[in-house]
Protein backbone atom coordinates (compact mmCIF):
# COMPACT_ATOMS: atom_id res chain seq x y z
CA UNK A 1 0.00 0.00 0.00
CA UNK A 2 1.38 3.39 -1.02
CA UNK A 3 1.90 6.25 1.30
CA UNK A 4 -0.70 8.07 -0.68
CA UNK A 5 -3.39 5.62 0.08
CA UNK A 6 -2.38 5.10 3.66
CA UNK A 7 -4.53 7.03 6.08
CA UNK A 8 -3.32 8.30 9.32
CA UNK A 9 -5.06 7.45 12.48
CA UNK A 10 -7.31 10.14 13.65
CA UNK A 11 -6.07 12.37 16.34
CA UNK A 12 -8.23 10.91 19.04
CA UNK A 13 -8.61 7.33 17.87
CA UNK A 14 -7.43 4.61 15.55
CA UNK A 15 -8.67 2.99 12.38
CA UNK A 16 -10.44 -0.30 12.40
CA UNK A 17 -11.90 -2.28 9.62
CA UNK A 18 -15.50 -3.07 9.19
CA UNK A 19 -16.64 -6.67 8.92
CA UNK A 20 -16.30 -6.46 5.17
CA UNK A 21 -12.71 -5.45 5.52
CA UNK A 22 -13.28 -2.67 2.99
CA UNK A 23 -14.46 0.17 5.10
CA UNK A 24 -12.76 1.66 8.01
CA UNK A 25 -14.43 3.38 10.85
CA UNK A 26 -12.87 5.60 13.39
CA UNK A 27 -13.94 5.22 17.07
CA UNK A 28 -12.63 7.04 20.06
CA UNK A 29 -10.29 4.84 22.02
CA UNK A 30 -12.33 5.37 25.13
CA UNK A 31 -15.44 4.09 23.37
CA UNK A 32 -13.94 0.69 22.64
CA UNK A 33 -12.25 0.28 25.97
CA UNK A 34 -13.87 -2.95 27.10
CA UNK A 35 -13.44 -2.14 30.75
CA UNK A 36 -15.11 1.24 30.49
CA UNK A 37 -17.74 -0.30 28.26
CA UNK A 38 -18.49 -3.10 30.63
CA UNK A 39 -18.51 -0.73 33.55
CA UNK A 40 -21.07 1.46 31.90
CA UNK A 41 -23.19 -1.45 30.72
CA UNK A 42 -23.33 -3.56 33.88
CA UNK A 43 -22.81 -1.08 36.67
CA UNK A 44 -24.81 1.72 35.14
CA UNK A 45 -27.91 3.21 36.70
CA UNK A 46 -29.94 0.55 34.90
CA UNK A 47 -28.14 -2.12 36.96
CA UNK A 48 -28.93 -0.22 40.15
CA UNK A 49 -32.54 -0.14 39.12
CA UNK A 50 -32.58 -3.97 38.93
CA UNK A 51 -31.32 -4.26 42.45
CA UNK A 52 -33.97 -1.76 43.51
CA UNK A 53 -36.69 -3.95 41.99
CA UNK A 54 -35.37 -7.00 43.89
CA UNK A 55 -35.46 -5.07 47.16
CA UNK A 56 -38.94 -3.89 46.32
CA UNK A 57 -40.08 -7.47 45.72
CA UNK A 58 -38.58 -8.56 49.06
CA UNK A 59 -40.35 -5.71 50.80
CA UNK A 60 -43.63 -6.71 49.17
CA UNK A 61 -43.17 -10.32 50.34
CA UNK A 62 -42.42 -9.18 53.87
CA UNK A 63 -45.42 -6.91 53.72
CA UNK A 64 -47.68 -9.78 52.61
CA UNK A 65 -46.33 -12.04 55.38
CA UNK A 66 -46.97 -9.38 58.00
CA UNK A 67 -50.50 -8.84 56.77
CA UNK A 68 -51.13 -12.60 56.84
CA UNK A 69 -49.91 -12.87 60.46
CA UNK A 70 -52.04 -9.91 61.46
CA UNK A 71 -55.04 -11.49 59.73
CA UNK A 72 -54.52 -14.80 61.53
CA UNK A 73 -54.11 -13.03 64.87
CA UNK A 74 -57.30 -11.03 64.32
CA UNK A 75 -59.21 -14.19 63.37
CA UNK A 76 -57.96 -16.00 66.49
CA UNK A 77 -58.83 -13.00 68.64
CA UNK A 78 -62.36 -12.89 67.23
CA UNK A 79 -62.81 -16.65 67.83
CA UNK A 80 -61.43 -16.36 71.38
CA UNK A 81 -63.64 -13.37 72.11
CA UNK A 82 -66.65 -15.26 70.79
CA UNK A 83 -65.86 -18.27 72.98
CA UNK A 84 -65.46 -16.02 76.04
CA UNK A 85 -68.73 -14.22 75.37
CA UNK A 86 -70.56 -17.50 74.69
CA UNK A 87 -69.11 -19.10 77.83
CA UNK A 88 -70.15 -16.07 79.86
CA UNK A 89 -73.70 -16.31 78.52
CA UNK A 90 -73.90 -20.03 79.29
CA UNK A 91 -72.36 -19.78 82.76
CA UNK A 92 -74.56 -16.83 83.69
CA UNK A 93 -77.59 -19.12 83.33
CA UNK A 94 -76.41 -21.45 86.12
CA UNK A 95 -78.51 -21.24 89.28
CA UNK A 96 -76.28 -20.56 92.30
CA UNK A 97 -79.07 -19.26 94.52
CA UNK A 98 -78.27 -21.60 97.43
CA UNK A 99 -74.98 -19.79 98.09
CA UNK A 100 -73.27 -22.88 99.50
CA UNK A 101 -69.67 -22.03 100.44
CA UNK A 102 -67.03 -23.13 102.95
CA UNK A 103 -68.51 -20.92 105.68
CA UNK A 104 -71.93 -22.50 105.24
CA UNK A 105 -70.47 -26.00 105.31
CA UNK A 106 -68.46 -25.20 108.45
CA UNK A 107 -71.71 -24.67 110.35
CA UNK A 108 -72.44 -28.40 110.09
CA UNK A 109 -69.00 -29.88 110.78
CA UNK A 110 -69.09 -32.43 113.60
CA UNK A 111 -67.64 -35.82 114.56
CA UNK A 112 -70.45 -38.43 114.80
CA UNK A 113 -69.98 -40.86 117.67
CA UNK A 114 -70.37 -43.89 115.38
CA UNK A 115 -67.86 -42.64 112.78
CA UNK A 116 -64.16 -43.52 112.99
CA UNK A 117 -61.89 -40.80 114.36
CA UNK A 118 -60.03 -40.42 111.07
CA UNK A 119 -59.38 -37.12 109.37
CA UNK A 120 -61.33 -36.29 106.22
CA UNK A 121 -59.35 -37.62 103.25
CA UNK A 122 -58.80 -35.29 100.30
CA UNK A 123 -56.70 -35.24 97.11
CA UNK A 124 -56.28 -32.39 94.63
CA UNK A 125 -56.36 -34.91 91.77
CA UNK A 126 -59.72 -36.34 92.85
CA UNK A 127 -62.71 -34.06 92.20
CA UNK A 128 -65.91 -35.06 94.06
CA UNK A 129 -69.37 -33.75 93.15
CA UNK A 130 -72.61 -34.85 94.82
CA UNK A 131 -75.45 -35.24 92.30
CA UNK A 132 -78.90 -34.99 93.86
CA UNK A 133 -82.35 -35.56 92.45
CA UNK A 134 -84.89 -33.85 94.72
CA UNK A 135 -88.63 -33.79 95.20
CA UNK A 136 -90.66 -30.58 95.33
CA UNK A 137 -93.07 -29.89 98.15
CA UNK A 138 -96.61 -28.73 97.44
CA UNK A 139 -95.57 -25.13 98.08
CA UNK A 140 -92.75 -25.41 95.51
CA UNK A 141 -89.95 -25.63 98.06
CA UNK A 142 -87.31 -28.36 97.91
CA UNK A 143 -88.25 -31.65 99.51
CA UNK A 144 -86.02 -34.64 100.24
CA UNK A 145 -83.14 -35.84 98.10
CA UNK A 146 -84.40 -39.06 96.58
CA UNK A 147 -81.24 -39.68 94.52
CA UNK A 148 -77.74 -39.13 95.93
CA UNK A 149 -74.82 -40.09 93.68
CA UNK A 150 -71.24 -39.00 94.26
CA UNK A 151 -69.51 -38.41 90.92
CA UNK A 152 -65.76 -38.64 91.46
CA UNK A 153 -63.27 -37.72 88.72
CA UNK A 154 -59.73 -39.01 89.22
CA UNK A 155 -57.32 -37.13 86.93
CA UNK A 156 -54.35 -39.38 87.68
CA UNK A 157 -55.94 -42.74 86.96
CA UNK A 158 -58.31 -41.33 84.29
CA UNK A 159 -61.37 -42.72 86.05
CA UNK A 160 -64.95 -41.57 86.64
CA UNK A 161 -66.43 -43.32 89.67
CA UNK A 162 -70.02 -43.24 90.91
CA UNK A 163 -71.10 -43.96 94.48
CA UNK A 164 -74.78 -44.21 95.43
CA UNK A 165 -75.63 -43.27 99.02
CA UNK A 166 -78.86 -45.01 99.96
CA UNK A 167 -81.51 -42.58 101.16
CA UNK A 168 -82.72 -44.87 103.97
CA UNK A 169 -79.28 -45.03 105.64
CA UNK A 170 -79.58 -44.08 109.30
CA UNK A 171 -77.03 -41.34 109.99
CA UNK A 172 -76.24 -38.61 112.48
CA UNK A 173 -77.38 -35.37 110.82
CA UNK A 174 -76.13 -32.06 112.30
CA UNK A 175 -78.90 -29.91 113.87
CA UNK A 176 -81.35 -32.81 113.29
CA UNK A 177 -80.03 -35.87 115.11
CA UNK A 178 -80.19 -39.43 113.81
CA UNK A 179 -82.53 -39.89 110.89
CA UNK A 180 -82.72 -41.17 107.32
CA UNK A 181 -80.06 -39.53 105.16
CA UNK A 182 -82.54 -38.02 102.68
CA UNK A 183 -83.89 -35.86 105.51
CA UNK A 184 -80.71 -33.78 105.42
CA UNK A 185 -81.57 -32.00 102.16
CA UNK A 186 -85.08 -31.20 103.34
CA UNK A 187 -83.76 -29.67 106.58
CA UNK A 188 -80.69 -27.83 105.37
CA UNK A 189 -80.35 -28.10 101.62
CA UNK A 190 -77.20 -29.12 99.77
CA UNK A 191 -74.85 -27.87 102.49
CA UNK A 192 -76.34 -30.12 105.17
CA UNK A 193 -76.54 -33.11 102.81
CA UNK A 194 -72.88 -32.81 101.77
CA UNK A 195 -71.58 -32.22 105.27
CA UNK A 196 -73.60 -35.13 106.66
CA UNK A 197 -71.86 -37.49 104.22
CA UNK A 198 -68.44 -35.95 104.90
CA UNK A 199 -68.90 -36.17 108.67
CA UNK A 200 -69.94 -39.81 108.64
CA UNK A 201 -67.84 -41.26 105.81
CA UNK A 202 -64.69 -39.09 106.22
CA UNK A 203 -64.26 -38.15 102.54
CA UNK A 204 -64.18 -34.61 101.17
CA UNK A 205 -67.45 -33.47 99.55
CA UNK A 206 -68.05 -29.75 99.09
CA UNK A 207 -69.41 -29.48 95.53
CA UNK A 208 -72.86 -30.42 94.33
CA UNK A 209 -75.35 -30.34 91.48
CA UNK A 210 -79.08 -30.76 92.17
CA UNK A 211 -82.11 -30.95 89.92
CA UNK A 212 -85.77 -31.56 90.66
CA UNK A 213 -87.37 -34.57 89.02
CA UNK A 214 -89.78 -32.70 86.74
CA UNK A 215 -86.88 -30.90 85.08
CA UNK A 216 -84.90 -34.14 84.95
CA UNK A 217 -87.75 -35.60 82.89
CA UNK A 218 -87.69 -32.59 80.54
CA UNK A 219 -83.95 -32.93 79.95
CA UNK A 220 -84.34 -36.56 78.87
CA UNK A 221 -87.18 -35.64 76.51
CA UNK A 222 -85.05 -32.86 75.05
CA UNK A 223 -82.31 -35.42 74.40
CA UNK A 224 -84.77 -37.66 72.56
CA UNK A 225 -85.13 -40.30 75.27
CA UNK A 226 -82.80 -43.11 76.36
CA UNK A 227 -82.34 -46.75 75.36
CA UNK A 228 -82.54 -48.65 78.66
CA UNK A 229 -81.75 -52.34 79.17
CA UNK A 230 -84.48 -53.54 81.54
CA UNK A 231 -84.95 -56.76 83.46
CA UNK A 232 -88.20 -58.71 83.02
CA UNK A 233 -89.29 -57.81 86.57
CA UNK A 234 -88.67 -54.06 86.04
CA UNK A 235 -90.51 -54.04 82.70
CA UNK A 236 -93.52 -55.86 84.16
CA UNK A 237 -93.78 -53.54 87.16
CA UNK A 238 -93.50 -50.39 85.06
CA UNK A 239 -96.14 -51.70 82.64
CA UNK A 240 -98.47 -52.32 85.58
CA UNK A 241 -98.09 -48.84 87.08
CA UNK A 242 -97.48 -46.68 84.00
CA UNK A 243 -99.65 -48.48 81.43
CA UNK A 244 -96.64 -48.93 79.16
CA UNK A 245 -95.83 -51.92 76.91
CA UNK A 246 -92.20 -52.62 77.74
CA UNK A 247 -90.38 -55.93 77.42
CA UNK A 248 -87.28 -57.52 78.91
CA UNK A 249 -84.23 -56.14 77.16
CA UNK A 250 -83.57 -52.74 75.59
CA UNK A 251 -86.50 -50.30 75.50
CA UNK A 252 -86.54 -46.71 74.26
CA UNK A 253 -87.92 -44.67 77.17
CA UNK A 254 -89.10 -41.06 77.15
CA UNK A 255 -88.50 -38.76 80.12
CA UNK A 256 -91.62 -39.84 82.00
CA UNK A 257 -90.81 -43.56 81.77
CA UNK A 258 -87.11 -43.00 82.52
CA UNK A 259 -87.99 -41.09 85.67
CA UNK A 260 -90.28 -43.82 86.93
CA UNK A 261 -87.71 -46.49 86.11
CA UNK A 262 -85.13 -44.63 88.21
CA UNK A 263 -87.49 -44.14 91.15
CA UNK A 264 -89.56 -47.31 91.45
CA UNK A 265 -88.81 -49.41 94.55
CA UNK A 266 -91.21 -52.31 94.89
CA UNK A 267 -89.92 -54.45 92.05
CA UNK A 268 -89.44 -58.17 92.61
CA UNK A 269 -85.74 -58.95 93.24
CA UNK A 270 -83.79 -59.21 89.99
CA UNK A 271 -80.22 -59.00 88.75
CA UNK A 272 -80.02 -55.42 90.08
CA UNK A 273 -80.86 -56.62 93.59
CA UNK A 274 -83.85 -55.71 95.69
CA UNK A 275 -85.45 -52.70 97.35
CA UNK A 276 -83.36 -49.55 97.47
CA UNK A 277 -80.22 -51.38 96.36
CA UNK A 278 -81.85 -52.25 93.02
CA UNK A 279 -83.26 -48.76 92.79
CA UNK A 280 -79.87 -47.08 93.16
CA UNK A 281 -78.42 -49.49 90.59
CA UNK A 282 -81.08 -48.30 88.12
CA UNK A 283 -80.29 -44.68 88.96
CA UNK A 284 -76.58 -45.18 88.21
CA UNK A 285 -77.57 -46.83 84.92
CA UNK A 286 -79.64 -43.80 83.92
CA UNK A 287 -76.83 -41.38 84.83
CA UNK A 288 -74.38 -43.44 82.75
CA UNK A 289 -76.78 -43.41 79.80
CA UNK A 290 -77.21 -39.64 80.12
CA UNK A 291 -73.45 -39.14 80.02
CA UNK A 292 -73.11 -41.38 76.97
CA UNK A 293 -76.02 -39.65 75.22
CA UNK A 294 -74.47 -36.22 75.77
CA UNK A 295 -71.23 -37.48 74.22
CA UNK A 296 -73.13 -38.67 71.13
CA UNK A 297 -74.77 -35.29 70.47
CA UNK A 298 -73.17 -32.77 68.16
CA UNK A 299 -71.99 -29.46 69.60
CA UNK A 300 -75.10 -27.53 68.53
CA UNK A 301 -77.51 -30.07 70.05
CA UNK A 302 -75.55 -30.36 73.31
CA UNK A 303 -75.26 -26.60 73.70
CA UNK A 304 -78.99 -26.14 73.04
CA UNK A 305 -79.83 -28.57 75.85
CA UNK A 306 -77.38 -26.89 78.21
CA UNK A 307 -78.69 -23.42 77.36
CA UNK A 308 -82.31 -24.43 77.91
CA UNK A 309 -81.88 -26.34 81.15
CA UNK A 310 -78.94 -24.84 83.04
CA UNK A 311 -81.34 -22.49 84.90
CA UNK A 312 -83.10 -25.55 86.37
CA UNK A 313 -79.85 -26.93 87.82
CA UNK A 314 -78.57 -25.70 91.17
CA UNK A 315 -74.86 -25.88 91.90
CA UNK A 316 -71.98 -24.23 93.75
CA UNK A 317 -69.42 -25.14 91.09
CA UNK A 318 -67.35 -22.15 90.01
CA UNK A 319 -67.07 -21.08 86.37
CA UNK A 320 -63.55 -22.52 86.14
CA UNK A 321 -64.74 -25.84 87.60
CA UNK A 322 -67.59 -26.03 85.10
CA UNK A 323 -65.15 -25.33 82.25
CA UNK A 324 -62.87 -28.06 83.62
CA UNK A 325 -65.75 -30.55 83.69
CA UNK A 326 -66.64 -29.58 80.13
CA UNK A 327 -63.06 -30.33 79.06
CA UNK A 328 -63.29 -33.72 80.81
CA UNK A 329 -66.51 -34.39 78.94
CA UNK A 330 -64.70 -34.09 75.59
CA UNK A 331 -62.37 -36.97 76.50
CA UNK A 332 -64.71 -38.89 78.82
CA UNK A 333 -64.74 -41.88 76.47
CA UNK A 334 -61.09 -42.45 77.44
CA UNK A 335 -61.95 -42.65 81.15
CA UNK A 336 -62.70 -45.95 82.83
CA UNK A 337 -65.76 -46.08 85.07
CA UNK A 338 -66.50 -47.68 88.43
CA UNK A 339 -69.66 -48.07 90.51
CA UNK A 340 -70.31 -48.61 94.21
CA UNK A 341 -73.14 -48.22 96.69
CA UNK A 342 -73.03 -47.27 100.38
CA UNK A 343 -73.63 -48.99 102.66
CA UNK A 344 -71.90 -51.85 100.87
CA UNK A 345 -73.04 -55.46 101.13
CA UNK A 346 -72.47 -57.05 104.54
CA UNK A 347 -71.68 -53.68 106.17
CA UNK A 348 -75.11 -52.78 107.61
CA UNK A 349 -78.13 -54.10 109.46
CA UNK A 350 -81.78 -53.59 108.55
CA UNK A 351 -83.78 -52.26 111.49
CA UNK A 352 -87.09 -50.60 112.27
CA UNK A 353 -86.63 -47.38 114.22
CA UNK A 354 -89.54 -45.10 115.07
CA UNK A 355 -91.75 -47.21 112.80
CA UNK A 356 -89.44 -46.61 109.85
CA UNK A 357 -87.36 -49.22 108.04
CA UNK A 358 -83.75 -48.04 108.02
CA UNK A 359 -80.25 -49.29 107.20
CA UNK A 360 -77.78 -48.91 110.06
CA UNK A 361 -74.27 -48.90 108.56
CA UNK A 362 -70.96 -50.03 110.00
CA UNK A 363 -69.28 -46.70 109.37
CA UNK A 364 -65.71 -47.87 109.86
CA UNK A 365 -66.05 -50.63 107.26
CA UNK A 366 -67.76 -48.33 104.77
CA UNK A 367 -65.21 -45.56 105.31
CA UNK A 368 -62.37 -47.96 104.55
CA UNK A 369 -64.08 -49.28 101.42
CA UNK A 370 -64.80 -45.77 100.17
CA UNK A 371 -61.18 -44.66 100.64
CA UNK A 372 -59.93 -47.62 98.68
CA UNK A 373 -62.49 -47.17 95.89
CA UNK A 374 -62.03 -43.41 95.43
CA UNK A 375 -58.43 -42.82 96.43
CA UNK A 376 -56.77 -46.23 96.33
CA UNK A 377 -55.94 -45.65 99.98
CA UNK A 378 -57.21 -47.90 102.75
CA UNK A 379 -55.16 -46.14 105.42
CA UNK A 380 -57.08 -45.42 108.61
CA UNK A 381 -54.59 -43.19 110.37
CA UNK A 382 -55.93 -40.01 111.97
CA UNK A 383 -53.61 -37.97 109.74
CA UNK A 384 -55.63 -38.81 106.63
Amino acid sequence: MSDKNRRKPSANGRDIYSNSGKHRTSYPVSDIDRYNYVDRDIYSSSGSSGRGHAKSRRKKKRGCGTKLLIGIFCALFIVAAGVIVYSHIMLSRVNRSDNVDSNKLAEYVQQPSAAPSWGVISDNNVFNILLMGVDKNDDGSDGRSDTNILLSVDKNSKAINMVSFLRDTYLDIPTVGKSKFNTAYAKGGAALAMQTLENNYRINIDKYVSIDFKNFQKVIDKMGGLDVDMTKQAARYENKIMGSHLKAGVNHLNGRLCLYYARMRYVAPDTDGRDDFARTARQRRIVSLLINKMKSLNAIEANKIMYDYLPYVKTNLSDSELVYLASIGVTASNYKTGKMQVPAANTYTSEKINKADVLVPDLEKNCALLRTFLYGDSSVSSDN
